[in-house]
């Protein structure tokens, strides 16, 4: 598919995040296995997110863990804070590891406070998509690589090169 025959082609999509330090600030991430993975510039007093398309049956292990924290699941809800105030210092790696009864999409709802209960802002990464040429450029939401995204009033039909779209 390919013709420029690059070495070492960027394979781009959620495969490079591995570690909370691939991602960026103040965000977390949820991996197939249930890890939910945090890069954070501030202390993590508590926390709380809904698990999208998926059911919560427990958490446990990861930096929450290591701070004390007492992890309740219910539903698809997950909240997580400290009896005596302990926090999750800044820094990245995993949050808490997840028990999911369903293929999970992501997080959302996600409220996490410092240590005085203050709000924090962290989102929810979403993965640059898949690349689709030497330059790193991604598909956009129409098929197009390197396309200026879903900005058609009409959708991806009738769209210059939609010769390219790919479905």
């Amino acid at each position: 598919i390919y013709e420029c025959g690059c070495d070492g082609f960027p394979e781009g999509g959620s495969d490079d995040v591995a570690d909370g330090c691939d991602l960026p600030d103040n965000t977390l991430y949820l991996l197939d296995d249930g890890s939910v993975l945090y890069n954070s510039t501030d202390a993590i007093g508590g926390f709380q997110f809904d698990v999208d398309g998926s059911g919560v049956t427990g958490g446990s292990g990861g930096a929450a863990a290591a701070a004390g924290f007492t992890v309740s699941a219910g539903g698809s809800t997950v909240l997580a804070f400290s009896f005596t105030g302990a926090t999750i210092p800044a820094g990245c790696g995993t949050l808490v590891n997840l028990d999911l009864s369903g293929e999970a999409t992501g997080l959302s709802d996600i409220i996490i406070s410092d240590a005085t209960g203050e709000a924090l802002v962290l989102d929810y990464y979403e993965s640059p998509g898949e690349v689709c040429d030497c330059d790193g450029n991604v598909l956009d939401e129409c098929g197009i690589c390197a396309g200026p995204g879903a900005i058609y009033e009409c959708g991806c039909e009738d769209l210059p090169g939609s010769d390219d779209i790919t479905d």
